[in-house]
């Protein structure tokens, strides 16, 4: 099995729409696909070259010093595949050098390739990798160039300029994308912001949840997921009592990397959950990448009755 590594990183009610338990938004435009918020091509980038199969340690070129200001980001061989986003993971290779003295710093290729979590409203270096990695394509090459503000080494912009040299091997999904089911009574409202973040409203009538019962939104059509599998999800829960958020990976960083054995959360997000139920995960056994469902999980000896929206984004 592939070795999965971090690149660190550090309720009203809503009103349901048609037949479906899903709202969709329509025209409304996803924020985090947009293009204006990813670094430009500049000097720097462009002085680095390097060739050789995408996904395997490329010979690279740059002269040294390299120092900038800004950072800056250039498409060495753009890919064919499909364009990544903010909120989604990537799987990367990776070489990083020091801009003064063109040391290797680190690199990540094969099975030890990494995983980050794309977000481009973060802050430090990896906010501007994933502004360095926005509205690219699976199967690029591009090198990134993180000034010394952005890289935390001086907030003046007075420390060492980062060079990475990037591969972009595989993305996530940014959010379900299975046929809208129609809905079940019964069970919670789900209506989804333009992201695809979901908004969970409790049902008014009715007490909370006494056994584990879920709901498919969405049907997806990729990979099965197996009990051993390692899922890359989006997630919300509402405590049923409190009808307010009480866990939730979108806008907390990103997606998270559970593996379905053991529930521990191999990428950890801002929320700063170290692992999900296996009452809900169960739930999502023999599902399909693109699916959203809806599961109810009774109260616990570890958390009140909730109801949960998860988006399977990936199989590993």
């Amino acid at each position: 099995m592939r070795r999965i590594t971090a690149l660190g990183r550090s309720s009203a009610a809503l009103l349901a729409v048609g037949i479906a338990a899903v709202a969709l938004t329509g025209c409304s435009s996803n924020p985090n696909a947009d293009c204006s918020t990813a670094l430009t091509s500049g000097q720097a980038s462009n002085l680095v070259s390097a060739t050789g199969k995408i996904g395997e340690q490329p010979k690279i070129g740059l002269p040294t010093p390299i120092d900038s200001s800004t950072s800056e980001r250039t498409v060495i061989t753009a890919g064919s595949g499909a364009t990544v986003h903010s909120g989604q993971l990537v799987e990367l290779g990776y070489t990083q050098y020091d801009g003064q003295s063109g040391q290797v710093g680190g690199s990540g290729y094969g099975n030890s390739a990494v995983v980050l979590a794309l977000d481009t409203s973060g802050s430090g270096v990896t906010g501007a990798i994933a502004r360095g990695l926005q509205c690219t394509t699976v199967g690029s090459r591009v090198s990134v160039v993180v000034s010394p503000k952005d890289n935390g080494s001086d907030a003046s912009g007075a420390g060492t300029t980062q060079i990475f040299v990037f591969d972009v091997i595989d993305a996530s999904l940014s959010a379900a994308n299975g046929a809208v089911r129609p809905s079940v009574s019964g069970f919670p409202t789900v209506v989804l912001a333009p992201t695809g973040q979901p908004g969970i409203t409790i049902p008014s009538s009715g007490g909370a949840p006494t056994t584990v019962r879920s709901e498919v939104l969405k049907a997806g059509d990729g990979a099965t997921v197996k009990k051993d599998s390692i899922l890359t999800l989006q997630y919300t829960a509402v405590g049923w009592a409190s009808k307010s958020v009480t866990t939730k990976s979108w806008s907390n960083g990103g997606p998270g990397l559970v593996n379905m054995s053991t529930g521990q959360l191999q990428i950890q997000n801002n929320d700063q959950v170290t692992a999900l139920p296996q009452s809900m995960l169960k739930e999502l056994v023999g599902q399909k990448v693109g699916s959203q469902l809806v599961i109810e999980t009774p109260k616990d000896s570890a958390m009140d009755a909730q109801a949960w929206v998860v988006d399977i984004l990936g199989v590993r």
